[in-house]
């Protein structure tokens, strides 16, 4: 008796019973972070987007402006990248497991490494943001604080910054995995590398959310997907 799962025409693993709970999970936690992106960019609990190409980069009065809602917004944000990262490349090393195996592996490791960064800078940034807005601060040293991170962005968002990128890139060889595989329509996929790379467009902060947020909506449907390929073999039709 075996103890492998077959191997389906699309180059995606029927799984065990076993092996289905833990695809499923994958899919349940990339689909519910998703789903928590969407709702933090249509509400932008933290405010403004900001602008890392511009000479100053954080305002004090906008921080203070959003401080209690920033603080716990931004964490949530953080912890949902890291989640998204690692699942998006488990989804896809589960159907990808023969054609675009290589990318597969390529791809998850890099939005895995780039989830765990954005998280860590975001966290960083979080508490900074909360700490030097706190009313118990001597008259001017808040400002005095954001105007010494202003001239230090490398400290203040290098983090971030690497973590997006290497999450970006590492989605873009998934969705090449994907597109090998055959295991997602390819219009999807399409659809999604074209919103990733308009990301660099230089667009106004609110038009980068709904971008962002349709980016999201492909990959709760992406989950979706991975959901019904965890079914055992035996369960389906």
């Amino acid at each position: 008796m075996t103890t492998t799962s077959p191997t389906q025409l699309d180059g995606s693993v029927a799984p065990s019973a076993t092996r289905s709970g833990r695809v499923r999970l994958t899919a349940a936690a990339l689909a519910a972070s998703a789903a928590t992106v969407v709702v933090l960019l249509a509400t932008t609990p933290w405010g403004d987007r900001l602008d890392s190409g511009a000479d100053t980069i954080l305002t004090y009065d906008k921080l203070r402006a959003v401080r209690d809602a920033a603080w716990p917004s931004m964490l949530l944000d953080a912890f949902a990248f890291a989640v998204i990262g690692l699942t998006l490349g488990l989804g896809v090393l589960h159907l990808a497991c023969e054609r675009g195996r290589t990318a597969a592996l390529l791809g998850a490791a890099l939005t895995t490494t780039g989830g765990i960064l954005f998280a860590m800078g975001a966290t960083a940034f979080a508490t900074f943001a909360w700490f030097i807005t706190a009313d118990g601060l001597p008259g001017g040293a808040g400002q005095s604080l954001v105007d010494y991170a202003n001239e230090h962005p490398g400290h203040l968002i290098g983090p971030n910054t690497a973590g997006f990128l290497l999450l970006t890139i590492g989605a873009l060889v998934l969705s090449v995995a994907l597109i090998r595989a055959g295991a997602v329509p390819v219009p999807a996929l399409i659809a999604f590398i074209v919103l990733t790379v308009a990301q660099f467009a230089g667009l106004p902060g609110r038009t980068m959310d709904f971008i962002q947020i349709a980016m999201m909506m492909l990959v709760i449907g992406f989950a979706a997907v991975i959901w019904r390929r965890g079914q055992p073999s035996s369960s389906r039709d």
